[in-house]
């Protein structure tokens, strides 16, 4: 089809004409007349915001947490970095908080390499090899005798060496040995024994004649000090981690927890200043956690003294703080799922202060206002025509916004209704 000139102006006209025309009604929409104006800005007539008046209960609590944990740790540290690795990476994090360690329980993955729990006193502090004596081999024996019955010799022998080899193909690495070379000046091959072989043979078995002594390779079974921690007391329990997946180790990397569990809270100023104040007539409640439901027992209180926090900039450790914490005996046995609960777990408490009749009478405190003789008091709102009655009353009890209120002149009732505020009113 092919457009002329007239066409092109007929529908630009055509446009131009719509556009107007919607322009047009657009304005009209918006227009209002005088009246309509000074309707619209005229302001609301005055109207009071009430609530009714409840009649219940009102309990004045305060709310803290306490912390279940262990009576025994352990820091574990981290280990120094493989040989030939410039910096100790943790390359896998086999455990979790709550998790449980015993014998030949792999800690941490450090560089590809394992920290193994085993039990004894003494931490590890050298390197040890078939062959190597001392108390520390006796040691490593004793917690190879748990699992594997390994005889306590004071030597690291072949059987020790055995034993150690079950241990890291259970933990699923391959065991560590050192390599090294050996000379016979006879000739003969030296084995792992230190004994000898056949007299003479040269440079047979892959051995170097070095001006007649035979060299040869031997293997012995090892233990990297790196790669074994020793813990007091087995079984123990994963309580925190502080190694993170595929950073650097330091310090310490975790911290185990042993021994009966314990339920302590720090308390701020206020809760210290309460349960000090209330002693053994404290009434306290368990609120959400692994004691819910449990009577609360008795309880201390334990001021202790405590670094003070570090300055994040000069790294300068501030002034010794005290601080008061609440230590409550409880019957672990019947925490339900006990087995599965890890060190750490928060337990919430409830003091209660004050408790009110049953049947009290309560207002929001906003209600509340207080008269030139400085009177507490509280503003009726009665009938359909709205008329106001002031009453004087005592407030006994405050909690979270709402009081109890007991009438000094005039009556008050469940379901009255109470002013909480008034709208446009011109004194307030």
């Amino acid at each position: 089809m092919r457009l002329t000139k007239s066409h092109v102006v007929s529908g630009v006209l055509a446009l131009a004409l719509l556009g107007a025309t919607g322009t047009a009604w657009y304005f009209a929409a918006q227009a209002r007349t005088p009246a309509q104006r000074a309707e619209e800005t005229e302001e609301p007539d005055d109207s009071v915001i009430t609530v009714r008046v409840d009649q219940d209960q009102l309990i004045d609590t305060l709310e803290f947490d306490a912390v279940l944990d262990r009576t025994g740790d352990f820091a574990v540290q981290a280990p120094a970095a493989p040989e030939g690795i410039e910096t100790a990476l943790a390359s896998k994090l086999p455990l979790e908080v709550g998790d449980e360690v015993k014998a030949g329980t792999v800690l941490l993955e450090v560089s590809g390499r394992p920290m193994i729990a085993l039990e004894g006193d003494v931490p590890a502090y050298r390197d040890l090899q078939e062959g190597d004596t001392g108390p520390d081999v006796e040691q490593l024996q004793l917690a190879l005798q748990q699992l594997y019955g390994t005889p306590k010799t004071g030597t690291f022998d072949s059987r020790t060496a055995d034993d150690l080899e079950k241990l890291y193909d259970h933990a699923g690495y391959e065991p560590p040995v050192n390599t090294e070379e050996v000379y016979n000046e006879g000739g003969g091959e030296e084995d792992a024994g230190g004994g000898t072989g056949d007299e003479g043979g040269g440079e047979e078995d892959g051995g170097e004649n070095a001006g007649g002594a035979q060299a040869s390779t031997v293997e012995r079974a090892a233990l990297p000090a790196s790669e074994v921690v020793f813990l007091p007391n087995l079984p123990m329990q994963v309580s925190k981690i502080d190694a993170k997946q595929s950073a650097p180790v330091e310090g310490a990397v975790m911290t185990l927890a042993s021994g009966d569990w314990k339920l302590e809270a720090e308390l701020d100023e206020e809760t210290a200043s309460e349960l000090s104040k209330l002693g053994d007539e404290a009434e306290l409640e368990y609120g959400s956690g692994p004691l819910e439901g449990q009577e609360v027992g008795a309880f201390e209180l334990d001021v202790r003294e405590e670094a003070g926090e570090t300055d994040e900039w000069t790294g300068e450790e501030g002034e010794p703080v005290e601080k008061t914490y609440a230590v409550f005996e409880f019957d672990a046995d019947e925490i339900e799922g006990l087995d599965d609960l890890a060190p750490g777990e928060e337990q919430e408490v409830t003091l209660v202060r004050a408790r009110s009749a049953e049947d009290a009478l309560i207002v929001p405190l906003s209600a509340l206002w207080t008269d030139a003789e400085d009177r507490t008091m509280l503003t009726v709102l009665e009938g359909e025509g709205g008329s106001e009655r002031h009453i004087e009353v005592d407030v006994t009890l405050r909690h979270e916004g709402r009081g109890v209120v007991v009438p000094v002149e005039g009556e008050l009732a469940k379901g009255d209704e109470v002013v909480i505020a008034w709208r446009d009113r011109g004194n307030g």
